[in-house]
């Protein structure tokens, strides 16, 4: 299987962007767009919610970890199934689990019931992210992989801001119901079009028996003249029945590994203390909801330009770890002058925007170098796993961010603590290098140094 995946990415790095690959870009961006909007939604109607039911902000801290948990185990045990059985289709059974479980919750009545739908809400939109971005890391040429890969995920971060508008419009005419029927009812009327479009991923396909029929619908679209060559299979290539986690232990990946995984605990700290928090601490800084509500839009916005620009750098640097280094560095400086600034709105909307640029932009990269760091075989799996070992401190990042704002702590020393995960995570980045097999793969080339 290894020189097939090899002469199918040398083949699509020969030639132009088809238009089935912008096609496919095209649908990952809409399906994470949803995702984003889904896992956003809660931070904007938390403070029309407590008013409605009549409790603090900071009692809906459970309910955020709730939903984290769920993402945590979506990240953890769905997305091995998708490297098993196929990324297609679990991809589609998690859009149909988020996006049912979001119309649902315009009934919920209580905390109980709102941390359920959010916890299995949860499980679909962990799977679904790793999930898109391993489809597009298949599918993308090599020389553009960083930068397809992240676009691709941009979409979680427009997704999140189109949340803020929504939640404008709607809170005040329709209620916070609206702004879940609308996430439940996007992912569910784009469901049809992924059915029917989405292929299979490459080594599924690769999987099936000569000719490899579906393979060659697929690459007709992108690689007309391209043929199938026989399987020609390494002492060291993973089988069918051995792919799991242990295999992102072997071959010199164990140190990078955790590595990986140390640096996304830390930078979802921060990703989620924000994003879950931003709005009721500008809110406690004086500006009115709907003005807190768009300030956090500008933060995702910021993330999505930040995201592409760094991409673009990124496929041209050979040393991307360094690069993540400098953007972590980066989002540390700008939280604390977000806390400095926060009653100034002259120098809060820039600072907003920097560290956005920084925190999810770095987070949207780091998630795009993850995917392309494994082997095409454990892709799904290596990314699921750094993502849902990191929802271990986006679940942490919440109620950290609750406790603090129990204990009444002024607004600026909230934002310093920020400024601790993103150093932390500058450090450990800094280290990850690839095993030296793999930087001679032509599946790794310009990974790291």
């Amino acid at each position: 299987m290894h020189n097939q995946i090899v002469s199918f990415r040398a083949a699509l790095d020969a030639r132009p962007v088809s238009s089935f690959q912008r096609y496919l870009l095209l649908l990952l961006i809409l399906l994470l767009v949803t995702d984003g909007y889904d896992a956003q939604v809660l931070g904007y109607v938390i403070p029309a919610l407590a008013q409605d039911w009549g409790l603090e902000k900071a009692a809906f801290g459970p309910v955020f970890s709730a939903n984290l948990l769920g993402l945590t185990i979506g990240s953890l045990a769905v997305t091995p199934l998708a490297d098993r059985f196929g990324v297609r289709r679990v991809l589609l059974c998690c859009v149909l689990l988020y996006a049912s479980l979001t119309v649902l919750m315009v009934f919920a009545s209580s905390l109980d019931s709102l941390m359920l739908a959010r916890f299995l809400c949860g499980i679909g939109m962990g799977g679904a992210m790793p999930s898109a971005m391993a489809l597009m890391a298949d599918y993308a040429p090599p020389r553009l992989r960083t930068l397809m890969v992240t676009l691709a995920a941009c979409g979680f971060s427009l997704g999140g801001a189109a949340g803020g508008f929504v939640a404008v419009g709607f809170i005040d005419h329709y209620g916070w119901q609206a702004v879940f029927l609308a996430g439940g009812i996007a992912p569910l009327l784009l469901f049809p079009i992924l059915f029917f479009a989405l292929p299979e991923s490459l080594a599924r396909l690769l999987r099936d028996e000569p000719p490899h029929a579906r393979l060659q619908q697929v690459a007709a679209r992108m690689l007309p003249s391209w043929q199938v060559p026989p399987a020609q299979r390494t002492a060291d290539e993973p089988g069918a029945s051995q792919l799991s986690v242990l295999a992102l232990f072997r071959g010199g990946f164990a140190r990078p590994t955790l590595l990986l995984w140390s640096t996304f605990f830390v930078s979802l700290i921060l990703l989620y203390f924000m994003i879950s928090w931003l709005p009721s601490l500008l809110q406690e800084s004086g500006l009115a909801l709907n003005q807190a509500n768009l300030v956090t839009s500008l933060f995702l916005f910021a993330g999505t330009f930040g995201a592409v620009c760094l991409a673009w750098c990124a496929d041209r640097m050979v040393n991307k770890a360094r690069l993540l280094s400098g953007v972590l560095l980066g989002a540390a400086l700008f939280s604390v002058l977000v806390g400095l600034n926060h009653d100034d709105p002259r120098w809060l909307v820039p600072s907003v925007f920097a560290a956005g640029f920084c925190i999810i932009g770095g987070q949207l990269t780091l998630n795009a170098f993850a995917s392309n760091f494994y082997p095409a075989q454990v892709r799904a799996t290596g990314t699921g796993w750094a993502l849902g070992v990191g929802r271990f401190g986006s679940i942490l990042g919440p109620l950290l961010g609750g406790l603090l704002l129990s204990r009444h702590l002024p607004v600026e020393q909230i934002f310093y603590f920020c400024a601790v995960p993103a150093l932390l995570g500058a450090l450990l980045v800094s280290q990850v290098r690839a095993p030296q097999a793999r930087q001679a793969d032509v599946e790794g080339q310009a990974l790291v140094d």
